[in-house]
């Protein structure tokens, strides 16, 4: 493929990910173009690092990709590079052939156009140039985008199917949270039966599109209050801030637990949740009621399910859900997935 007016531009490959018994294997892909892709100018695109600051936050997003995963967090860099600057050259081109057109326009219904027939006509002759022009650069902005083509064996896709279910499921329940710190708590001093005081902030999961990635079907997603969102793949997932700023994780370095916490629920109880107990305001010791406080009042207590996904990069997120049966339906399906991509990798690295 030969470009007319801007031919330095680079096509993004596209990225081939197969994953199965054989392990996980990313390949560079070229699309169907002539035109030779420098897979070498990548691997020097990392940007600076984003500080960490609370207590229930990963490392910084510099820290977090997989070492086997470099190579294609430095192609997605590239792209978005190359699709800036192709977006900041479209805009200018489109506004000079906007201009040009309504000024073309205006020559042509004036009264004294017989005076700027030359002018007319150089810039009747301009204008399929300029139209010309403005195509490319949409061709050209099309692919600066890296299109991910997955292929994953049968068993694989079947479990990630099941993740996805399981996700669609989770969405279903009331209330969704982010903790993003919690301290323990003086029992005495504060008259509480709580072991640990948590900061949280209401989230919504969804299935969504990524702009630095193009694929066929969205990844799963988390919101996260102080950090970069989490994308769930097939294969890989991604912890993205900003098209500058993400991170890219191998589940082969991924880990999930699952806890059932009680908690003292001070806010509405959301419908789908079990209350197993209560507890007051104000309490003694032995959990009874302080009765110098003449205002003090009964408490319920909860039971929520509790996700906690880390990597060994230092990812490092807890989610908690009202449903406590269909969050630990999704830590069922995750695991499982999970598990027979870490399985086969390890029977991979046996023999190598």
């Amino acid at each position: 493929m030969e470009w007319k007016f801007r031919k330095d531009f680079q096509v993004m490959p596209g990225i081939y990910l197969k994953y199965g018994k054989g392990g996980i294997h990313t390949e560079i892909k070229p699309l169907a173009t002539d035109i030779e892709f420098e897979t070498e100018k990548l691997k020097h695109s990392i940007l600076k690092p984003y500080e960490a600051q609370h207590e229930i936050k990963s490392a910084s997003i510099d820290k977090l990709t997989s070492k086997e995963l470099q190579d294609f967090k430095a192609l997605l860099l590239a792209s978005d590079k190359a699709s800036n600057e192709t977006s900041l050259i479209l805009t200018t081109k489109t506004t000079l052939l906007n201009n040009h057109t309504q000024k073309l326009t205006n020559l042509k219904k004036s009264f004294f156009k017989f005076l700027f027939k030359k002018k007319i006509n150089l810039m009747e002759q301009d204008l399929p140039l300029l139209n010309e022009e403005v195509e490319e650069l949409k061709e050209q902005l099309r692919y600066s985008s890296v299109q991910l083509e997955i292929d994953s064996e049968d068993t694989f896709a079947d479990l990630y199917k099941n993740v996805k279910k399981a996700f669609s499921l989770l969405n279903s329940s009331q209330k969704k949270w982010d903790f993003t710190s919690s301290r323990q708590t003086n029992r005495i001093a504060e008259r509480t039966s709580a072991a640990n005081t948590i900061t949280r902030s209401e989230i919504k999961i969804s299935e969504r599109h990524l702009p630095i990635i193009r694929t066929e079907v969205p990844a799963l997603c988390f919101h996260n209050i102080n950090g970069g969102d989490l994308f769930l793949y097939p294969g890989f997932l991604i912890v993205y801030e900003s098209n500058a700023d993400f991170a890219i994780i191998s589940y082969t370095d991924l880990k999930i637990d699952f806890n059932q916490v009680r908690f003292i629920e001070t806010d509405p109880i959301p419908a789908d949740t079990k209350v197993v107990d209560k507890t007051w305001f104000k309490v003694n010791k032995d959990g009874s009621p302080d009765k110098r406080f003449s205002n003090n009042y009964q408490i319920p207590i909860v039971v929520y399910g509790e996700i906690h996904l880390k990597s060994s990069s230092g990812l490092n997120e807890v989610y908690c859900f009202s449903n406590t049966e269909l969050t630990n339906l999704f830590y069922i399906a995750l695991t499982e997935y999970i598990d027979a991509i870490q399985k086969s990798q390890a029977l991979i690295n046996e023999f190598k």
